[in-house]
């Protein structure tokens, strides 16, 4: 259990800074050029670190798909853990996106509300979408779990199977009969997943893993530059996070991270650091990266800018949480 524990600190910081890693990539792909250095390198960034999420949510299947809790006791101990995060971080977008785009100028109360309103209902920021995605997840790991435990591993194995083909079936972009494969679908497929990949022993080379790693990003950034070409603006069909691609690269890389630190008994200070803020990490990366990012970009070549944002951003988001946790209550939040 030990190993386990540390490839899990070491992927969930992985999954850190890739998400951070996407955020501070993703806009210069909305300027689509085919033959241009900015675009090309940040489509070959994406490629590598689309798999974030995933990771995110494999890391909670392999954490509590193994545990044993009465229902409502894991209600009670887990989703106050999401829903105080999901209504602080609401309130303090929603008043970020008040300054940004109406610097507090008056506006009618019926505006405000609907502002307020749709805020609330459909995310305060476009990354708060995973805690909407994760509470409902949370909702049915304990009947998740109850299924798993029951599975033998070659039924895992097909569960996991019809979940890769139902990627397949309910992607508008494939022309496939749309067979009722939704129980299969979505992102409880990575909760299984992250499960399977704890109790499985993969032995495979944890070089070659890399390498399948390498290529499988390769043919995401290839697949993406060329459908981008197609339509003359970024083709997203390759970067969904359930969708084959990137799944793929989600399990070589889980894999990969499981065998590297096979005889590692300690991690770095630097990793527990950031596993320990990583969960208020996510929530806040926005803020500090919105105001990094054209700093660094008016100093540096394109090169340089993603991954020093990412840097600026990690150590900024890490500094606000900390100073939060120093604050009464501040640890519930973030």
């Amino acid at each position: 259990m030990a190993e386990k524990n540390i490839s899990i600190s070491y992927l969930r910081v992985i999954a850190t800074v890739f998400v951070i890693a996407i955020h501070a990539s993703t806009g210069f792909l909305y300027r689509f050029d085919a033959h241009g250095f900015d675009w090309n390198y940040a489509n070959w960034m994406n490629a590598a670190t689309r798999c974030s999420v995933p990771l995110f949510v494999m890391i909670s299947g392999a954490l509590l798909l193994q545990k044993d809790e009465n229902t409502l006791l894991f209600y009670r101990k887990r989703l106050p853990k999401l829903l105080y995060p999901f209504l602080f971080w609401t309130v303090i977008y929603t008043i970020y996106y008040f300054y940004r785009y109406t610097n507090f100028s008056i506006l009618p109360s019926w505006t405000i509300w609907e502002i307020v309103q749709d805020k609330f209902l459909h995310g305060a920021n476009a990354h708060l979408w995973y805690l909407y995605m994760i509470i409902g997840l949370y909702t049915a790991i304990p009947f998740l779990r109850k299924m798993v435990a029951q599975c033998s591993t070659r039924e895992l194995e097909i569960f996991l199977v019809l979940w890769f083909i139902s990627m397949f079936v309910l992607n508008k972009n494939y022309n496939l009969p749309k067979f009722d494969l939704t129980f299969f679908s979505g992102y409880v497929g990575y909760l299984v997943l992250g499960y399977y990949l704890t109790i499985k022993q993969i032995n495979w080379n944890k070089w070659s893993l890399l390498v399948l790693y390498g290529f499988a990003v390769a043919g995401i950034a290839i697949g993406t530059h060329y459908y981008s070409e197609k339509i003359r603006k970024w083709d997203t069909q390759f970067i969904g996070y359930v969708t084959p691609t990137v799944a793929w690269t989600a399990v070589l890389l889980f894999v990969s991270v499981q065998s590297f630190s096979k005889n590692t008994t300690k991690i770095p200070s630097w990793v527990a650091l950031i596993e320990r803020y990583s969960f208020g990490i996510y929530l806040v990366h926005i803020l500090p990266l919105n105001y990094v990012h054209p700093i660094i970009s008016s100093y540096v070549s394109t090169l340089w800018v993603i991954p020093l944002a990412t840097l600026a951003t990690l150590v900024l988001s890490i500094l606000i949480i900390f100073l939060l946790h120093r604050l009464p209550y501040g640890k519930y939040v973030g």
